[in-house]
């Protein structure tokens, strides 16, 4: 009872799924095999009757011959036609054993095992079946045992059966577990592809948005700038072809020299602003020192730069670099001012920037021109930023820009007063 049990279990605790099981080490089987037939050889020794005298040629012939097959079945590149094959070649021989001698059941164990190593489920279930029912023979001691009668092997077969049954179950729900595992996994490797790919279609389209946001506002700068200049370019160069005074031709020519020369300030000041100071390798304070010792350098006026509290990234260093650029830019082109102060201060609610100039400002409640100061409330109110712009006639003007902090956000974009002219 015990063995179709423990066999029984062996079957059990073996790996169900599509993937075929390694084979078992030949010291294990032989090893079975040497203590079956020296099981064997004892019981005919203490003449036990289970096994006659007359059967040791027979058994020695029969371990001698499973042998043969172990080896053969070893070979490397075995295919499984042929491990088949000689598995039912092996059961074969293991069961005239078992008729000879039971304990030859203990060898058989092994049968579990290597049946369920077959890919066909046809395979595995014929082969722990007649396992089951050749162990049942050593279970019951023999032939030649007292309990070996219809009623008592077809009781100790029938519960071999039922756990045999009971395992290939459990054989087939694990079998279908792993179908089920095989096919979840392959969804999920789907789903995380379908996602990489929107996360790289949404990245695309967020840079395909901001670029056309930044070609839409140069456009705008180089309409309000560069155009305008050409256009008053052209009409002085229409009114000095027909002019027939030299004076006044050389003073329209010398008109439309300025206007050019503004223009092409005006396309270089553009293509600057394509390719502002990096901050790939330097802070916000390193950048913008940077970019106001240029603009001293360009426009021939003071100014400095003043850092307050622990400097530390924002996430939006870059927009407030374009505020600065843009602020110094439009100082140095309208308010006839003699510097520009920039000023960097970091609190609890976001980084603040100001750039401060001494020209000669302007009316706040002037009619605003230009997409200078647009653009730069553009680029604000897209990260919840605020930007105020103070000026008083005569006193200069002041530019200020709030961008929340790292681990904060504004809660929207502040009331702003707004009018171009000094720094704008």
């Amino acid at each position: 009872m015990a063995v179709g049990s423990v066999g029984a279990m062996t079957f059990a605790e073996a790996p169900a799924g599509p993937a075929r099981r390694a084979r078992l080490a030949l010291p294990v089987v032989f090893g079975l095999l040497g203590v079956s037939l020296a099981a064997a050889l004892a019981m005919v020794w203490f003449r036990v009757p289970v096994v006659e005298p007359s059967s040791v040629p027979w058994l020695l012939g029969l371990a001698a011959a499973i042998v043969a097959i172990r080896l053969a079945g070893s070979r490397p590149g075995l295919t499984e036609q042929h491990e088949v094959a000689l598995f039912w070649a092996n059961l074969a021989l293991a069961a005239l054993a078992v008729w000879f001698a039971p304990a030859f059941g203990l060898y058989l164990f092994i049968g579990y095992v290597e049946a369920s190593r077959f890919s066909s489920r046809l395979q595995r279930v014929s082969g722990v079946v007649a396992v089951a029912f050749v162990i049942a023979i050593a279970q019951v001691g023999g032939p030649r045992s007292v309990l070996f009668t219809p009623i008592v092997y077809s009781l100790f077969a029938g519960v071999n059966l039922g756990v045999t049954g009971l395992m290939i179950a459990l054989d087939r729900q694990r079998e279908r577990m792993f179908t089920d595992l095989s096919r979840a996994n392959a969804e999920l490797r789907a789903e995380q592809h379908r996602s990489r790919l929107l996360q790289e279609q949404l990245v695309a389209q967020a840079r395909e948005a901001g670029t056309t946001e930044e070609r839409s506002r140069l456009s705008r700068e180089i309409h309000d700038t560069v155009a305008q200049n050409l256009v008053a370019i052209i009409a002085q160069l229409d009114v000095a072809a027909s002019e027939t005074d030299p004076r006044e031709r050389d003073r329209r020519l010398a008109v439309v020299e300025t206007a050019a020369r503004e223009a092409l300030d005006e396309a270089r000041r553009a293509v600057r602003a394509l390719a502002s100071p990096r901050l790939d390798d330097a802070d916000l304070a390193l950048a913008l020192d940077d970019l106001l010792g240029q603009w001293r350098e360009a426009s021939g006026l003071g100014g400095e730069l003043r850092v307050e509290g622990r400097a530390e990234a924002s996430g939006h260093d870059d927009v407030l670099l374009r505020v600065a650029q843009e602020s110094l830019a439009n100082v140095a082109r309208h308010a006839r001012a003699r510097r520009a102060d920039v000023v960097l201060a970091y609190g609890r609610g976001g980084v603040t920037l100001t750039v401060e100039d001494d020209g000669v400002g302007f009316d706040p409640s002037a009619r605003l021109e230009g997409f200078g100061v647009h653009g730069m409330h553009e680029r604000l109110a897209r990260i919840g930023g605020s930007l105020v712009v103070e000026s008083v006639v005569g006193a200069g003007t002041t530019v200020r820009a709030v961008v929340p902090g790292a681990d904060s956000a504004l809660p929207g974009v502040l009331p702003s007063a707004v009018a171009e002219g000094g720094a704008a």
